[in-house]
């Protein structure tokens, strides 16, 4: 897989996850443990916008 990043990318992932895209790239064991966790940050993000929302008044 090529993988080509921004500047910005890079220091987003070593900033987020103490990574940088050379290893991110190399280790598929890597990749999926980060994918994992941008999902479950996701999900866990969405279940509480929806529930600030569902405070609000209307």
């Amino acid at each position: 897989m090529d993988l080509t990043f921004t500047s910005e990318m890079q220091k987003g992932l070593g900033q987020s996850r103490g990574l940088n895209y050379e290893e991110y790239g190399r280790s598929l064991e890597k990749q999926i443990h980060v994918e994992k966790l941008r999902e479950k940050e996701y999900h866990d993000a969405k279940t509480m916008a929806s529930e600030i929302n569902s405070q609000l008044p209307k």
